[in-house]
């Protein structure tokens, strides 16, 4: 992986993060780069900023809103890094294009079948599955200033996190990033930020 490229922080029920995937999968596909994807539980950030008990959500309710589908793609995780972006796409597809539920074990076999794992070892592995890897990105997430998904974060630090409305088309993927990346260089500009309409607080 290039040094400059970022770490993309996702959750599997976020439409936003669903949008921000399918995008930078153009991207990917165009040779521009390569992501790493980690973890955010977007239920555990909200129970924290609700001002929630200190345990984490992972140790106190086994089937919170998302955890299942961590859990899911942890088990894809320990065949291959290919077979993990596969399994990734695969399940947000599932949720976001064909409206099944995320968090449920058929969605997550139709998923990996999509995605051409090898499913006797994806069963196995899913009983294995813990919540170790969520708890380990999670919390770099939140070190690193995550609030939200996607968050792209780049080594040296910068971060943004997109809010896209619609999907892009892929012959616009490549320019959208370039001009993300164009703006990177400017360290003295910290937010830009659009004013949301009802609109788009909806999507």
């Amino acid at each position: 992986m290039n040094p400059s490229e970022p770490t993309v922080y996702i959750d599997f029920l976020c439409p936003w993060a669903y949008r921000g995937s399918m995008w930078l999968a153009d991207v990917e596909k165009a040779g521009r780069i390569r992501p790493t994807y980690r973890f955010f539980s977007l239920s555990q950030n909200h129970q924290a900023r609700d001002g929630a008990p200190a345990p984490p959500i992972w140790e106190r309710d086994l089937k919170a809103k998302g955890l299942p589908a961590f859990l899911a793609a942890t088990a894809a995780r320990s065949q291959d890094g290919a077979a993990a972006d596969r399994f990734r796409l695969a399940l947000q597809r599932a949720r976001h294009e064909d409206q099944l539920p995320v968090d449920e074990a058929t969605t997550h076999r139709l998923a990996a079948e999509r995605a051409g794992l090898d499913l006797p070892r994806f069963e196995m592995d899913l009983k294995a599955a813990d919540f170790t890897t969520l708890a380990a990105e999670h919390s770099e997430a939140v070190r690193r200033g995550v609030f939200g998904v996607p968050t792209l974060v780049w080594p040296e630090g910068r971060s943004y996190y997109l809010k896209i409305t619609d999907l892009i088309a892929p012959e616009r993927a490549v320019a959208l990033y370039d001009a993300i990346e164009t703006v990177h260089r400017f360290g003295e500009v910290i937010e830009i930020k659009t004013p949301e309409s009802e609109g788009t607080l909806a999507a």
